[in-house]
């Protein structure tokens, strides 16, 4: 059994979602080359406005109309969008753009071993998008989608005008008194193909399944993208941020159900000409919360300055990775910082760079001054298979007087080999010691110039 659903209003419908104050006007998506109107809201269908009318007679039932260009690009964009969310359902979903797409109900049986359970799950799929749809079901690809865009219950009541063939084709049917798929189907096959030739048999091979379909079928895209026209330009950051919360929204609910987070962002702000300013916001820890990636856009924006009034927002997210959940206390609760180490890094580093903000990080060296490197700023520690060193150690090793102290464990000789010699080319004999006051120190004796130095603390 195949499902097949239409979506005909799509990117109107996305675009009430986003900015809602398009849900009171008398709004249509029309055609910029035919000047056809494309998609309608619920005012406009009141109004008398139907798919297909010029966008002249459109302006003549209603004063209140609110045109916006229909952009083919951007209808796909949404289809796979869609299809990504469904795929969380449905394991085979074919794309049929770009207003429609198939899902084969036979590889998830054993889930949804009924038909309703299958549309259970689309609704359930479907819900959040807020969206209209009409859906069909049947064996085949082909009968699936004229049930969908028929509204018919049985095939045998879908009109020939739902039929994919040519006018040619369709005008002779009629001129046979032939108006529905049942009467055609009735027709003996031999005399219909002599009749009428070999499209209207291969038409029918196709609804009986005997014909397979080509269908394009869908994977799973690997990084986020979506790009959001504005119904009025924008001059400000401030203007912006609620159009762009809504596309972060968006990747939020994409990087949710992927259980990831994103370590990048590309905004991209449309000007007329087509111009473009793009905006890079790296995320050294990642994010997924919307919430959060909003701030860290703002603190962006904010050296920032646009040169020209906003059209359109694009929204890029590329480099994705595995969300790192944070492990909490099971005996005191959650924990009631504001914000995590995550967040609080990657603030710092929009702030102030990411050359200015960095960890430290052990290396498996031998000796002292090599055995530490610079680490983006919250990454391990390090794990190195030399003896337990101090996590402390001082830049430059100061000198000591080794009356103050106690050696207690060592010594362990370290002897920089002649090709580092800026390191120093004399042997050291490292001891623990501990001093009158009671701190652990990392002492060596220097046999170069003949004394004690303190080159770290032990906590």
């Amino acid at each position: 059994m195949w499902l097949y659903v239409t979506l005909p209003h799509l990117q109107l419908e996305r675009l009430q979602v986003i900015q809602p104050d398009l849900q009171r006007q008398v709004a249509v998506l029309y055609d910029e080359q035919q000047q056809l109107v494309v998609q309608m809201n619920p005012l406009a269908q009141r109004a008398g406005i139907r798919v297909g009318m010029t966008l002249a007679d459109a302006w003549t039932l209603t004063e209140q109309l609110q045109p916006y260009p229909y952009r083919e690009t951007q209808q796909r964009a949404l289809l796979h969008h869609l299809a990504s969310d469904l795929y969380h359902a449905f394991a085979v979903i074919s794309l049929d753009s770009p207003a429609g797409l198939w899902l084969d109900t036979k590889p998830m049986q054993k889930l949804y071993p009924q038909l309703q359970h299958s549309l259970t799950q689309l609704e359930l799929q479907l819900q959040p998008w807020q969206i209209s749809y009409r859906h069909g079901a049947g064996k085949t690809p082909l009968v699936a989608k004229l049930l969908a865009l028929s509204g018919m219950q049985q095939a045998a009541d879908v009109p020939i005008d739902y039929l994919p063939c040519s006018p040619v084709l369709r005008q002779k049917l009629k001129r046979m008194g032939i108006h529905t798929l049942g009467a055609l189907q009735a027709i003996p096959r031999p005399v219909a193909g002599r009749r009428l030739g070999q499209e209207l048999v291969i038409l029918l091979a196709r609804i009986q399944g005997e014909q397979q379909e080509t269908l394009r079928y869908f994977s799973p895209p690997v990084w986020f993208t979506q790009r959001l026209p504005l119904l009025a330009e924008a001059g400000s950051w401030q203007a912006l941020s609620f159009p762009l919360k809504r596309l972060l929204q968006e990747l939020e609910h994409f990087l949710e159900g992927r259980q990831q987070q994103t370590r990048q962002l590309l905004l991209s702000f449309y000007h007329r000409d087509e111009r473009v300013t793009k905006l890079q916001v790296g995320l050294a820890h990642g994010g997924y919360q919307a919430e959060a990636l909003l701030r860290f856009c703002q603190l962006k924006m904010e050296a920032v300055q646009l040169l020209a009034p906003v059209l359109e927002i694009g929204l890029q997210a590329k480099q994705l990775q595995p969300r790192q959940h944070e492990a909490g206390d099971l005996l005191q609760g959650p924990r009631t910082a504001t914000k995590s180490l995550a967040q609080l890094l990657n603030e710092l580093q929009l702030r102030l760079g990411q050359q200015q903000v960095f960890g430290v990080q052990t290396v498996n060296e031998y000796l002292t001054e090599l055995s530490w490197q610079r680490a983006p700023a919250g990454a391990a520690l390090g794990n190195t298979e030399l003896e337990k060193r101090p996590p402390w150690l001082i830049e430059q090793p100061l000198p000591v007087d080794i009356r103050q102290w106690h050696l207690h464990q060592g010594p362990e000789r370290y002897a920089s080999p002649w090709w580092q010699k800026q390191n120093g080319n004399g042997a050291r004999d490292y001891w623990q010691a501990q001093h009158h006051d009671g701190r652990q120190g990392w002492l060596f004796y220097d046999y170069r110039h003949q004394h004690w130095y303190l080159h770290g603390w032990f906590s």
